[in-house]
């Protein structure tokens, strides 16, 4: 009986070490994301307001799509997902430069809105 004991333990460790060995499957899912990212994030003004972040997205980008073409899947994975991490930041820093511009017009108005304004009368003055 341990005969076939250990001849089931050794056909699991092979089973196990070739499933180990095949190819996982693609990860078309990832890459289309990374893709949508990228170009949600050139759409969103990346290129002037978060250029650094938009162009480490595209190389990550790159290196999965050079990963997909070898067939080096799990890598084709990292990279696609690391592509989509550094697109949503820029997305982020673009919305956060947009949003700082918008407050700095409107600190501007309101200056600009006070300098017109007749100076505040004080008590005992004009009566």
């Amino acid at each position: 009986m341990t005969s076939t004991s250990a001849k089931n333990h050794a056909l699991i460790a092979i089973s196990l070490a070739l499933a180990a060995c095949s190819p996982t499957k693609p990860p078309t899912d990832t890459l289309d994301a990374a893709t949508r990212g990228v170009a949600t994030a050139r759409a969103a003004g990346a290129d002037t307001y978060a250029p650094l972040e938009l162009r480490f997205a595209e190389e990550r980008y790159s290196a999965a799509t050079a990963a997909m073409a070898k067939r080096d899947y799990d890598r084709a994975e990292r990279a696609a997902a690391e592509s989509l991490v550094n697109s949503e930041l820029a997305v982020v820093k673009v919305r956060q430069s947009k949003a700082r511009q918008a407050v700095d017009e409107l600190r501007q108005q309101n200056e600009e809105a006070q300098h017109q304004l007749p100076p505040p009368v004080q008590d005992g003055e004009g009566s």
